[in-house]
């Protein structure tokens, strides 16, 4: 066999193993574009999510929802009717509170995870990253709302229609003391772990602006308040709106009890 021929026959050989790379290549890709199609109508069965919009975790899954673009049905559970509490809402989350997003025969009993699975199924977001460490930051944020500011906002407002108010000036500075930590990384972002809005952004938000309706935020607190306002541009925050004068209408009912 001549030199040129076995370079030839080594060309052919290059290739053919080239076109079967592109022929693996779109068929992985079809693979992909089937499985976003079969995504979007899993999602299109439209979880159902037990709610009460006075709750900050209620809101938070709704927002990011429609966010996200996925249209939920939801099932309205009145806290302060004490449905929560019934039998019929026990059978669907034992821990009786709200929010639970029920999927097919599947439930989600916190609303940071709902969130999160909502962002992991849809298509294409922008809510919670991909790259590694920007999701660890998201995350971070979410475990300090969970770990501490929801808590006290829960305690806080749950004194309040126990009648045990005003609370403590220790428990108020308890509270600013937690908002120090958000103003220290609003100070170097415009949003709570850098430029973009993520997922986090919308859950701190939603705890803060249902406390301030007791405790108003300190002047110390500058760029939280910046940082509230630009939700109003969201269409979405129409749900915040709507929560927060449900909440506002029950603290001011019980303030005359």
């Amino acid at each position: 066999m001549s030199k040129s021929t076995s370079v030839t026959l080594m060309f052919i050989a290059s290739s053919a193993i080239i076109t079967d790379l592109q022929a693996g290549l779109r068929s992985a890709f079809h693979n992909v574009q089937c499985l976003r199609i079969e995504t979007k109508y899993t999602m299109s069965q439209k979880p159902e999510l037990y709610a009460d919009e006075a709750s900050p975790p209620v809101r938070f899954v709704m927002m990011t929802a429609s966010l996200l673009d996925i249209e939920l049905i939801i099932n309205k559970v009145d806290l302060f009717a004490g449905e929560h509490k019934s039998q019929a809402y026990y059978k669907i989350n034992p821990l009786q509170k709200v929010p639970a997003l029920v999927i097919e025969d599947k439930t989600i009993l916190d609303s940071h995870a709902a969130a999160i699975y909502l962002c992991q199924k849809a298509p294409a977001q922008l809510l919670y990253p991909i790259d590694p460490f920007e999701r660890a930051k998201v995350n971070e944020m979410l475990f300090y709302n969970s770990s501490r500011l929801f808590p006290l906002d829960s305690e806080i407002i749950s004194s309040y229609f126990a009648g045990n108010w005003p609370v403590p000036e220790t428990k108020k500075d308890e509270w600013y003391d937690a908002l120090d930590y958000l103003e220290i990384n609003l100070n170097k972002n415009k949003w709570l772990v850098g430029a973009e809005m993520y997922l986090c952004d919308i859950c701190v938000m939603l705890t803060v602006t249902s406390l301030q309706l007791l405790i108003p935020i300190s002047e110390r607190h500058i760029n939280i308040k910046k940082w509230l306002q630009r939700f109003e541009a969201l269409p979405c925050y129409e749900i915040n709106r709507r929560g927060l004068e449900r909440l506002a209408h029950f603290i001011e009912l019980y303030k005359h009890k």
